[in-house]
């Protein structure tokens, strides 16, 4: 069995390969038999990701390329993504700050158009998504203008880099 050092007690902590819901990107996204450092002692888990940052630009393409209305977390997360604080951003969407914190926050639903407009924002905005943008371009016609009860799950499995939506995460 593989150890390593629990980066919160400095105890011996075993490395073992299971799934882990990874919440730090404010949106439930679930990595799939990925290599994790499990503390008996403190109880801690804490992912081994080797890709960080193809692990984010996968989280990106999927939520931008979502034919699902984005909810204001995955708003935040996008903004985040393309490193713009919330006044910026709201600049570049010609909204107030505040309506875009609202949105954020869950406490005002995204308008179609502004939904649309976010995503067609994201993707020119970073030169990794340009890729998606074709793929964007054919479904938008198609993005739902309501949201769902509850939002799907985001799975990726990261040694691939392949991902789908689940139902919800209880």
């Amino acid at each position: 069995m593989k150890t390593e050092t629990c980066g919160t007690c400095n105890d011996t902590a075993a490395i073992v390969r299971r799934n882990y819901r990874f919440t730090e990107m404010g949106i439930p996204v679930e990595l799939e038999n990925i290599n994790v450092i499990e503390c008996s002692h403190c109880g801690t888990v804490d992912p081994i990701i080797p890709n960080i940052n193809g692990l984010m630009l996968t989280v990106a393409m999927a939520v931008i390329c979502n034919p699902r209305k984005l909810g204001g977390e995955e708003v935040r997360f996008l903004r985040k993504y393309v490193g713009k604080s919330a006044t910026e951003f709201s600049r570049f969407l010609h909204v107030d700050p505040t309506h875009l914190s609202k949105i954020e926050n869950n406490k005002t639903e995204i308008g179609p158009r502004l939904d649309k407009l976010v995503r067609l924002m994201v993707a020119n905005m970073s030169p990794e998504l340009t890729d998606s943008i074709q793929k964007l371009m054919r479904m938008i016609p198609d993005i739902e203008d309501s949201c769902a009860e509850s939002s799907p799950s985001l799975q990726i499995n990261p040694q691939t880099m392949s991902c789908h939506y689940a139902p919800a995460l209880a």
